[in-house]
């Protein structure tokens, strides 16, 4: 008679992932403290709404989005994922900028999450729980989750395709091979600065699929499933803009940014260009049509800013190598080199940022020796941890650098500080001083590099930023003290004077306004808005003579100036040379369709040639446009009475 074995008692589970939960826990919790009262403070800060620049861009982007307007102006100009993801937001939050930043504020959280997941991947759970620790009090982090900027989504998005690869690399299948292409589609959707690894990454499985004849379907679901979330961006460019675009337009110009005679290595718009996305997209493209002769397909544009950069490369190859390397070592510059709101510059609103928190100049030096460590170091994935910074970083020096272009792949620098920080230490605990020395080095070299100090902080841009702001908030006054101290930061500032003497034109300050333009004139010649500014001067005046002078000039700098092209259409109004005047009011009317007043001012024109239909069709849509413009209003109301 057998007898029946005793039931053995259940062993326990391993405690390390319990004993891990509490520290990750803790870690989550204080980032999320931390982040709840920056934003609170971050209110009193001017740049807190999305009112200038790319954040206003995205704004209303998406407003157009809740609008109905899904199609946009044809083909895509910038990345579309992260309007869509705002106006998602917005629709389900009535429109609460407020829903915006608790979301990002959650993107953040679950970016630290995988942050840990990443270390713990490559290394152990003590380097996943030190990365997630830097990653919850760096400073830059928290600042950049509360700009509208898509590298907030892109970083998250860039973190988990980097966790999605860690997976993939341990068990290839067709499954997780769709669920990493998606992730790797969803973050070029944010940033494309992803492609190059993607490409190179898929290539690497193939051919090691195909030379140990195992199944090449996970790489295959993987490229299949990243070219499906693709595809529909290249189709609405096919179909809406009846160009062939894979994502958007506007690469060419910004590679002619970073890489012309007097590119910098950040951002520094060309002559006849303007700073934000709308003006950069409407001055490229009349700069290149007025060059070629001809009008431009959006691909067309690119192609002709690239070659520029092309050319320029090949005829200066040792500047563009000089350049090239300028460019790596402000990527790794512990200055966030900002064209949006600036973290050295947030402190002065926001008491919590002039606290020392951890940014790159903590992180980069301790990443490096992370990496040069590594080398021997039982680290998984590494050589596709490289391979990921690398092939982005390439990206990045191929346009130009700033700090949030640096975002999407930090999620993959923590782990290698972490790992860094933890074997210094242990050199130091284990008294092995020829280790601590030689250690040393490598993080003084780290700390050399970031510390170059390449690109100071340009206090009187700041300052002109938050006055703009203000301008828009119509709060005149206080846009006139913020152009005070950019002037008292840089008395030479074209851009500073130019401010001031907009502000104090809409205060009706004429006399002083106008020497400021002048000032801008003589600081900047090549200045078309100045130009332009001084032309309405001198017709506001009765001076029509000079200000067609001024107002040529200024469409000679900058042929994608609307506003120039309307003016000049009404001096030559007011002269009765109607011909003239339309031609002008149509230029307008071509590069900014969406302007009321060219409208208005065509159809007078118009009706003073007798073309009554032409008239009235122009002033409504003039009030389609804004249906509160009062001039369209009393002119057709006149014209449909008669």
């Amino acid at each position: 008679m057998s007898r029946r074995p005793k039931k053995r008692p259940a062993l326990p589970r391993p405690a390390a992932g319990r004993a891990a939960r509490g520290p990750l826990v803790g870690i989550l919790s204080a980032a999320f403290v931390l982040r709840i009262a920056y934003w609170f403070f971050s209110q009193k800060s001017p740049f807190y709404e999305p009112l200038l620049l790319d954040p206003a861009y995205y704004e209303g982007w998406a407003a157009r989005i809740l609008r109905g307007d899904f199609v946009g102006e044809g083909v895509f100009y910038g990345l579309p994922l992260y309007p869509f993801f705002l106006a998602a937001l917005y629709k389900l939050s009535s429109h609460a900028l407020a829903a915006v930043k608790a979301a990002q504020i959650f993107l953040g959280l679950l970016n630290i999450f995988f942050i840990y997941k990443i270390g713990k991947k490559m290394a152990d759970e003590k380097t996943g729980l030190v990365a997630a620790s830097l990653a919850a009090f760096y400073g830059p982090f928290f600042f950049h989750e509360g700009i509208l900027i898509p590298e907030t989504l892109g970083l998250f998005l860039y973190t988990v395709s980097f966790y999605g690869v860690c997976l993939f690399l341990e068990r290839p299948t067709a499954k997780g091979g769709a669920w990493l292409g998606l992730a790797f589609g969803l973050a070029a959707l944010t940033k494309a600065g992803i492609l190059f690894f993607v490409s190179g990454f898929l290539i690497y499985f193939f051919i090691r699929f195909l030379k140990t004849k195992k199944s090449v379907r996970p790489a295959a679901a993987c490229a299949l499933t990243f070219l499906l979330v693709l595809a529909p961006v290249a189709a609405h460019n096919r179909i809406y803009g009846k160009d062939t675009v894979l994502l958007t337009a506007h690469s060419g110009f910004n590679f002619y940014i970073g890489n012309n005679p007097d590119a910098e290595g950040v951002f520094k718009a060309p002559p006849g260009t303007g700073t934000n996305v709308d003006s950069q997209r409407e001055d490229s493209r009349a700069l290149a049509e007025k060059a070629l002769g001809r009008t431009l397909k959006p691909s067309e544009v690119s192609k002709y800013w690239s070659d520029k950069a092309r050319d320029w490369i090949a005829e200066n190859p040792g500047a563009f190598l000089k350049l090239a390397s300028r460019k790596l070592v402000l990527f790794f510059d512990a200055r966030e080199i900002s064209d949006v709101d600036d973290y050295a510059f947030g402190a002065k609103f926001n008491p919590l940022l002039k606290f020392p928190w951890p940014n790159f100049a903590w992180l980069g030096p301790f990443f490096l020796l992370g990496i040069f460590l590594s080398r021997g170091a039982a680290v998984r994935h590494r050589w596709a941890a490289v391979f990921w910074i690398a092939g982005y970083t390439a990206g990045v020096l191929m346009f130009f650098v700033n700090a949030r272009y640096r975002l999407p792949i930090l999620g993959v620098f923590f782990p290698f500080a972490a790992l860094g920080i933890l074997k210094f230490y242990e050199s130091i605990r284990e008294n092995r001083w020829g280790g601590v020395l030689a250690r040393g080095a490598v993080l003084a070299g780290g700390i050399l590099v970031t510390q170059a100090n390449l690109v100071g902080t340009d206090w009187a841009r700041d300052y002109v930023n938050a006055g703009d702001i203000f301008v828009k908030k119509e709060d005149l006054e206080q846009a006139v003290e913020f152009y005070r101290e950019a002037l008292k930061a840089e008395p030479h500032s074209a851009v500073a004077n130019q401010a001031m003497g907009v502000a104090l034109t809409k205060m009706g300050r004429s006399e002083e306004a106008r020497d400021y333009y002048e000032k801008t004139i003589a600081e900047d010649p090549l200045d078309g808005l100045a130009y332009n500014n001084l032309g309405l001067w001198h017709d506001n005046h009765g001076d029509s003579e000079t200000a067609e002078k001024y107002f040529l000039k200024a469409i000679e700098l900058k042929p994608a100036s609307y506003q120039a092209h309307n003016n000049l259409g009404m001096v030559y109004g007011k002269r009765g040379d109607n011909e003239k005047a339309l031609a002008e009011f149509e230029a307008s009317l071509k590069i900014n369709p969406s302007n009321p007043r060219a409208c208005t001012n065509l159809g007078l024109i118009y009706h003073r040639m007798g073309r009554e239909a032409d008239a009235r069709a122009a002033w409504r849509r003039a009030l389609a446009i804004d249906p509160d413009w009062k001039d369209a209003r009393r002119a057709l109301d006149l014209s449909e009475s008669a």
